[in-house]
């Protein structure tokens, strides 16, 4: 059974600024200054690299990622991808039994809301970490060098410091369009005195978004030429594709589609023979722009249940196959896709069949009947509307080794982006020619690139009592649920789109032991003001820093 999912952890102050590298202990005889670090780096720039390559680590490192005084391991915190499931379970598209062995139960619940919660808390040490090894690089790159590679390692650095930011304004406060001036998280750069550091007010919408602005344009310009040898790593395309998200957020709509069309320079779309047999698993995606990478060495068969796909694959053995926690699509939304969308199969039906178990053998085991096979202590059965979208480390089904790649950003992401970016400032062509590139690849049959205008209503498509207004962006959005659906995080999109959501109807009389409107009846989900939508800070940041104050407790913006 699994533990209290509540955690502790060090105080911002007393942690983020601790500097810990390789170069600390150079010369050997003790421990050097900043100034003699940017002396060695200028001499020896691959000194850096190791710090360069914890960089992209921290997206992917396992368990512990937090610091707190507890010697019981939780099993929700796997770094980012553990991010992204608690955001989608955070919105209404993907849905999932609770039990004692769901780790993730307080997202989909909304209990999460709560300062000693693990879901706040791994959310922010993860970026946090991030955010600090970033600025332990910059502080040793000197501001006026002209050592090319340097200028690459802080490049990626200003990204990675970016993406850290970015996360965290999105968690912990509202949207940026209409807050500008609401708190969201204290800013640490590298040349931040510690004690300020220590007590750090909450900067301003305003404040954080300029910093992550800033910090990525310059990244592109530092980016310019670099030559990356793992996807691990963050070169222009990411960097461009990064700001797009970020102008998206902050509704620069001509911004984000030029952005958006940088990021997908030289990259290919996944073709529907592609998707259909599971997968996305792997970093070699022809279109993966940047991804966390794991090594099989890195998940031994103990830490099966700590890593995306003991959480999120249907195939590998984890808590979804043992104790059959499969992450669902709504059935509510499923119902809106087509049934000559290849996409359709990503999900088993409600008489348990997909197309895509055909590429599947599990003990021998192929096709639908897998949904049905059970192995005491491996698999249970699937349940209506459970994900086979992502396939197993070695696409070998009941593996113990929970290796495959994450996707942090692909292309088909950007076209939607694109897409929604030129349909959101009245230019429907050529929305309608970014949609259709994808769609090419999904459907044969599609014809929803002909809708025009950019009209949405204020709960989402597919919520129960939800209307449709047939406009050509709702249908772009519709077709970014699909296509990103449990990777990026849909409360992102929820947020800035300003749409509620109701769990109601369907699910219940499909999945009786699942019942998201009483999981849920506590809080508010169908208002853009609703603080259901907002983490509260740790309480241990609280605590610790006398200059930060709490988001307000309750679901009305009032």
């Amino acid at each position: 059974m699994k533990a209290i999912n509540k955690i502790w952890v060090f105080a911002l102050g007393t942690a983020v600024m601790v500097s810990c590298s390789d170069l600390d202990t150079f010369p050997e005889s003790g421990i050097v200054t900043e100034d003699q670090k940017k002396e060695v780096v200028e001499d020896n720039p691959e000194r850096l690299q190791a710090d360069i390559n914890t960089l992209s680590s921290i997206f992917t490192k396992l368990l512990p990622n937090w610091a707190g005084g507890s010697a019981t391991p939780f099993h929700n915190d796997f770094s980012y991808p553990a991010v992204c499931i608690a955001t989608d379970g955070n919105g209404a598209d993907m849905v999932s039994d609770n039990s004692d062995y769901e780790w993730f139960s307080v997202a989909f619940e909304y209990s999460d809301r709560n300062a000693n919660y693990a879901v706040p808390m791994f959310t922010w040490n993860f970026c946090y970490k991030l955010n600090k090894q970033a600025n332990d690089i910059l502080a040793t790159i000197p501001a006026d060098t002209e050592n090319q590679t340097l200028i690459y390692y802080r490049g990626q650095a200003l990204v990675a410091r970016a993406f850290a930011n970015f996360t965290l304004a999105q968690r912990f406060q509202f949207t940026y369009k209409g807050n500008e001036d609401k708190p969201t998280v204290p800013i640490v750069t590298w040349d931040m005195p510690a004690e300020r550091a220590g007590a750090n007010p909450r900067a301003t919408n305003a404040e954080i978004y300029k910093l992550i602005y800033d910090d990525l344009t310059q990244a592109i310009a530092d980016l310019e030429g670099f030559q990356r040898t793992s996807k691990a790593a963050a070169d222009r395309n990411v960097a461009y594709g990064m700001r797009a998200r970020v102008n998206l957020v902050m509704n620069n709509w001509g911004e984000a589609a030029t952005d958006a069309e940088a990021a997908l320079s030289g990259y290919t779309f996944l073709s529907k023979d592609d998707v259909s047999a599971p997968g996305f698993n792997s970093a070699n995606s022809p279109s993966w722009i940047w991804a966390g990478i794991y090594k099989a060495a890195d998940t031994p068969a103990n830490y099966r249940n700590i890593t995306w796909g003991g959480h999120l694959c249907s195939f590998a053995r984890g808590y979804t196959t043992s104790q059959g926690l499969y992450k669902r699509i709504n059935s509510l939304l499923y119902n809106m896709i087509p049934d000559t969308d290849v996409r359709k199969g990503w999900w088993i039906n409600a008489s348990l069949e997909s197309p895509l178990l055909d590429h599947m053998d599990w003990d021998g085991v192929t096709g639908s009947a897998i949904s049905s096979l059970a192995i005491p202590n491996v698999k249970r059965a699937f349940q209506p509307y459970t994900n086979v979208k992502f396939a197993p480390y070695e696409n070998k089904c009941g593996t113990d080794i929970n290796a495959g790649d994450w996707c942090i950003m692909r292309a088909e992401e950007m076209l939607l982006t694109a897409a929604e970016a030129y349909c959101q400032e009245g230019n429907d062509p050529q929305a309608r020619i970014y949609l259709q590139k994808l769609m090419a690849k999904r459907d044969a049959s599609y014809t929803g690139a002909e809708k025009s205008g950019n009209a949405i209503n204020g709960l989402t498509p597919g919520s129960d009592g939800a209307s449709m207004t047939g406009s050509l962006l709702e249908e772009i959005l519709i077709q970014r649920r699909l296509e990103l659906w449990g990777e990026y995080g849909r409360i992102f999109d929820i947020k800035r789109l300003g749409q509620g959501f109701k769990r109601v109807a369907v699910e219940s009389a499909d999945n009786p032991q699942f019942d998201p409107a009483s999981l849920i009846a506590d809080h508010d989900t169908q208002s853009p003001g609703s603080f259901a939508w907002i983490l509260l800070l740790p309480q241990k940041e609280l605590d610790g820093n006398p200059n930060i104050v709490q988001n307000p407790i309750g679901d009305t913006a009032d």
